[in-house]
């Protein structure tokens, strides 16, 4: 019995035993299982869920490169937006500057028209005056014989237009004026009294009317003297640096065509000239002696080169400053009342163009002139101290407006 029990209690023993490794197993079965089996479901589900993740990256990485192309395109819109803003500044500045330009040509415009009509007015005024000149004494012209009176020194666009006016278009008709001509042609366009004999039009139109079927030839035999021409000391300029000669006063069209044929084309050339340059030139264009020191081509290229070629600016600049003068003192004077104040020595014609701005016209203007207004003209016309005493042009003056 006891054995029986025994072998009960053993058996008993190892059956539980048995069962809990049966048991052990099964769990572990069970844990293999069901680890296989979730691991068959979720590596499939990790699986998608990488790829998903793979393609979420790609599509970040698209997203960054999306973002850095929209903030350059940010970047360049704002650029652009601050040159629109720039360009549109610009065109209110350039609309603002073209409504006052248009305002200024609009005024220029009624000006110029104003100019014309007075010009127009001035020349039939003019053109009525043609009863009073003798024309069988110099003959007559049509406007297509027409010569370029600009040819002589003297003789600029404005005075050509008034001896248009008066049937007076040829070097001939001016080569046969007399005494009593000039005087009447004088009046007839209002010129300065002596102006036509003191730039020589008549010995000028001679010259150009006999010349005239042979300026070529003159001009080539201009060019063979040369030589004559000291070019280390006035320099050297080619045609296409060429100032208009035309502008210093004395120089008409034809010395202009002399001049370039000795290759002398700039005022810096001819401000350089010193007397044996003059001597040369006046011999090889066959000019009248004394002729460009009385007129001061040199000095007067001098102040061209200064002030750049614009003598129309250093006149206009002259004008403005013609209230310093004292003309209560010196009285008052029109164009048509001037007289030849070249006939004073010392006034050469540049002189009297810039006094002629002041509205200085007469001999007696000049008579009256007193220390001060000496000292007020020197002072505006740039001269030497002391000239105008030196020269005595008020004394010299004085004797003119007698006689």
């Amino acid at each position: 019995m006891n054995t029986l029990i025994i072998l009960l209690s053993l058996t008993k023993g190892e059956a539980t035993i048995e069962i809990l490794s049966l048991l052990l197993v099964s769990a572990i079965i069970g844990y293999v299982t069901a680890w296989l089996y979730y691991k068959s479901i979720y590596v499939k589900r990790i699986k998608t869920l990488e790829n998903e993740i793979d393609k979420m990256q790609i599509q970040l990485i698209e997203y960054k490169e999306d973002k850095r192309n929209f903030d350059k395109t940010l970047r360049d819109k704002d650029a652009e937006k601050e040159h629109l803003i720039l360009e549109v500044k610009a065109l209110k500045a350039l609309h603002a500057e073209a409504v006052h330009e248009t305002d200024s040509i609009s005024l220029k415009n009624k000006r110029n028209e104003q100019l014309l009509y007075e010009k127009d007015e001035a020349l039939l005024n003019i053109a009525q005056r043609k009863h009073l000149l003798n024309y069988t004494s110099f003959g007559t012209a049509t406007f297509e014989e027409k010569d370029d009176l600009r040819m002589i020194s003297g003789i600029g666009p404005f005075i050509e237009e008034r001896l248009h006016a008066l049937d007076i278009y040829t070097f001939r008709q001016i080569s046969k004026f007399t005494k009593q001509d000039i005087e009447t042609i004088n009046n007839a366009i209002e010129y300065f009294s002596g102006r036509i004999e003191r730039d020589e039009w008549i010995a000028q139109a001679k010259d150009l009317y006999q010349k005239k079927d042979r300026w070529n030839e003159v001009l080539k035999l201009i060019r063979e003297k040369k030589s004559r021409i000291y070019y280390d000391r006035i320099g050297i300029a080619k045609k296409e640096e060429a100032d208009d000669l035309t502008v210093i006063s004395g120089i008409g069209g034809w010395i202009k065509e002399k001049l370039h044929a000795l290759d002398i084309y700039t005022f810096r050339q001819i401000s350089h000239f010193n007397q044996e340059d003059v001597d040369a030139v006046t011999e090889a264009i066959e000019y009248f002696p004394g002729r460009i020191e009385r007129d001061e081509w040199i000095l007067q290229a001098h102040e061209l080169v200064r002030i750049a070629g614009k003598k129309t600016e250093i006149l206009l600049h002259l004008k403005e400053r013609k209230e310093k003068i004292y003309f209560d003192r010196l009285g008052v004077a029109h164009k048509h009342q001037a007289n030849n104040l070249t006939l004073i020595n010392g006034i050469s014609l540049w002189v009297e163009e810039r006094l002629n701005m002041l509205d200085i016209y007469t001999f007696e203007q000049i008579s009256k002139l007193t220390t001060s207004d000496i000292e007020t003209i020197t002072e505006i016309l740039g001269v030497s101290l002391g000239r105008i005493e030196r020269e005595e042009w008020v004394i010299q003056a004085k004797e003119l407006a007698k006689s």
